[in-house]
């Protein structure tokens, strides 16, 4: 049996705080360690609390970080304790399924060797998005593309709204078996790696190469290195969990209620709603955008 451990790129408290409920409620995961990448002190101080009141949770800090995605990289080089299994978590998860942690192993177990990560079904993930469309009993009649920047999957805040609306009323109706899909194998395909799990040993093997600073962690871990092992990474099926938006959609999102609603599922309150500013050129470009691209698409569950 590995210790399995969450690693997270800490991260924005309106986020972290939902993300902690779910975390320090799964006791199969044993430590979760939180990469010091804030850019704001405030959400420093407030990972220390964190750690501060839990012995599972761990503040990991590195010289250089920036706050950026480009800081990240140097992260995952510690995770190559032998015998763990890492899952990686993007602080906006809002949702994670009961025994994530386990089913994640578990999973990841039967098929090692011969698959390089798993990830469970992502809600507001472009590919998972795909996967829905054509592999599950939902209707989604939308133009999903099989690509990780997919324009509506990826870009459009009203399609992103509506999918977490449907999701959060299967959630409150016990109808989440509507999102699951057959397990899937992906290759030579970027996928955004909202929450990827991974062996500590593949990691030590690997060393440097595992993600070498420079590249784009998600396009390097997920598709270069995969191809370069001949060992494709695995969608888990029938695990579905939630990431609230990417940066085209996270201003409008955060403009809606759906953050409170998943807090709602969770029993509690949000007190540290994020804050996403863009200057006035980026938030034209993506008003422009998801006004021409996110309009008026329907998405239904079968019944």
């Amino acid at each position: 049996m590995n210790r399995i451990v969450a690693v997270t790129p800490a991260g924005r408290r309106g986020y972290l705080e939902l993300l902690a409920h779910y975390v320090l409620l799964d006791e199969s995961i044993v430590e979760w360690h939180l990469w010091d990448n804030c850019r704001h002190q405030s959400d420093r101080e407030y990972i220390h609390e964190l750690a501060d009141k839990n012995q599972k949770i761990k503040v990991i800090n590195l010289p250089k970080v920036d706050g950026t995605n480009n800081s990240i990289n140097m992260f995952y080089g510690l995770c190559n304790e032998p015998n763990t299994f890492y899952i990686k978590m993007d602080d906006d998860l809002v949702y994670l399924p009961a025994g994530l942690g386990t089913g994640m192993y578990e999973a990841a177990v039967v098929d090692r060797g011969r698959y390089l990560w798993w990830s469970p079904l992502i809600i507001n993930n472009a590919i998972c998005t795909w996967l829905l469309k054509y592999f599950s009993s939902m209707k989604i009649a939308a133009e999903i593309t099989a690509q990780a920047t997919c324009r509506i999957g990826w870009r459009s805040p009203l399609f992103a709204q509506s999918l977490h609306r449907t999701f959060i009323s299967a959630l409150r109706t016990s109808s989440v078996q509507n999102f699951r899909v057959p397990n899937q194998t992906l290759s030579l395909s970027r996928f955004s790696i909202n929450c990827v799990g991974f062996f500590g040993n593949d990691v030590l093997a690997a060393g440097d190469n595992f993600c070498p600073v420079g590249v784009d962690d998600e396009e390097w871990i997920s598709a270069v290195l995969p191809a370069k092992l001949g060992r494709p990474g695995r969608i888990i099926g029938d695990y579905a969990a939630s990431h609230f938006s990417y940066y085209p959609q996270e201003s409008a999102l955060l403009q809606t209620n759906i953050l409170d609603e998943y807090y709602a599922i969770a029993g509690i309150q949000l007190t540290h709603r994020p804050v996403k500013k863009l200057t006035k050129k980026m938030a034209f470009k993506f008003a422009v955008l998801n006004r021409l691209l996110g309009w008026k698409i329907p998405l239904t569950i079968s019944k």
